[in-house]
């Protein structure tokens, strides 16, 4: 091989490395930016309660529940269309649309300040054969929109089966202690309590 060779493929590397390399930068920085623009939003629910009524011969059922809402990103958003869907088992999924708890009006978006909590005071009415089926709910799930089209879904209560199960016997009284440090374990010190 001759010198002429081994520079023009070391140059085609060089350049073909190079290309990559571009390549990766600005391929990074597009789905940074992506990533750093895509909403990200925590949800806390709290004082979930389940209120079945009957006024006449229609069913109804009021479910009652405050959001805190926390926008990660560094841009304002908003969530609307804001719903709340209940699933059972056997049960068809029972969609409702949130109302503001103080106004009974639909709430029909959240703003979400950025790096801020929002709070929101939410109910949903269910009446007739939607309200019979909430007995046996399981799961309730929180969704609605940003502003970009892209659906918010967040579990936000979730009921299951407990079974209590009775106390295990046990041979000897525990007593707690503060744990003993590292050197006295070494040591094999024992500590006993009172």
């Amino acid at each position: 091989m001759n010198a002429e060779a081994v520079a023009l493929f070391v140059l085609a590397g060089c350049a073909v490395g190079g290309a990559i390399g571009v390549g990766g930068v600005v391929l990074g920085l597009l789905l940074g930016r992506r990533f750093r623009e895509r909403p990200r939003v925590r949800c806390v629910a709290t004082d979930w309660q389940l209120d079945f009524q009957k006024e006449g011969s229609v069913p109804r059922a009021v479910c009652s529940f405050e959001l805190d809402l926390f926008n990660e990103g560094r841009l304002a958003t908003g969530i609307r269309g804001v719903s709340v869907a209940l699933y059972g088992e056997g049960v068809p999924v029972v969609i409702g649309r949130l109302k503001d708890s103080a106004s009974g009006e639909p709430l029909w978006a959240i703003d979400l300040p950025p790096r801020k909590w929002a709070h929101a005071s939410a109910r949903v009415l269910f009446e007739g054969e939607e309200a019979r089926e909430l007995g046996r709910f399981r799961r309730a799930n929180l969704f609605g929109r940003f502003p970009d089209g892209e659906v918010f879904e967040l579990g936000i209560i979730e009921r299951g089966d407990f079974v209590a199960s009775p106390k295990r016997a046990t041979s000897e009284r525990e007593d707690h202690v503060a744990k003993r440090n590292f050197r006295s374990r070494l040591l094999g010190r024992r500590r006993r309590a009172g």
